[in-house]
């Protein structure tokens, strides 16, 4: 890589923003120790990036594989839709196809950022979950699709973190209002009966 291009090309790293108590040194003590503890902890604890998604992929594949299968809880957050740029869409749809590919999530907890008008709006409407079957081919919508992707789930807990913002004023905006108005239902049951066993 040269030019501009070098100057704005910058490493993805990853730090641990806050320690529960882990003591990761007993980790160098034996081989059979390290196997054990390292089972224990990236099972026990639950690995959340936020809205990092560009992380993911960098921190898993650092891991070996036993310690990499071991995990089985993430959690993850989508931008807000109107928000979103083509290199998010990128870095979701490489994150959804890596742990479609190589993990055996049981729980997934995943994060929408959404809107809620300042003002009350009349046109407000809520998206039933089957509406989600035609939503989904919207333009800007394939990420939820790939989300999708991954199966076999025993948990999804899906929870809208909703920011104040203008009263819709345009086709657009108004879809992301009640799109966002309708994550913790609708859209939470349509993504559930993809992605977690036993919900059909």
């Amino acid at each position: 890589m040269s030019g501009r291009f070098r100057a704005c090309s910058i490493e993805t790293t990853y730090h641990l923003m806050s320690n529960p108590g882990l003591h990761i040194s007993i980790l160098g003590v034996n081989k059979q120790i390290h196997s054990e503890a390292s089972y224990v902890l990236y099972s026990s604890n639950i690995f959340d990036f936020d809205i990092d998604v560009e992380s993911v992929i960098p921190f898993l594949g650092d891991l070996t594989l036993p310690a990499r299968s071991s995990i089985k809880r993430i959690n993850i957050t989508q931008r807000a839709l109107p928000y979103i740029k083509d290199f998010d869409r990128a870095e979701w749809r490489n994150f959804c196809e890596f742990i479609s590919a190589n993990m055996r999530l049981e729980q997934l907890g995943l994060s929408i950022l959404g809107g809620l008008p300042t003002m009350q709006w009349e046109a407000e409407d809520l998206y039933e979950k089957a509406a989600f079957q035609h939503i989904t081919k919207f333009e800007g919508m394939e990420w939820v699709k790939q989300i999708a992707s991954i199966k076999g789930l025993r948990k999804l807990d899906i929870k809208a973190h909703l920011e104040h913002c203008p009263p819709p004023q345009s086709n657009a905006m108004a879809f992301f209002v009640n799109f966002s108005a309708s994550i913790e239902k609708g859209f939470a049951e349509y993504l559930k009966e993809l992605m977690v066993v036993g919900i059909a």
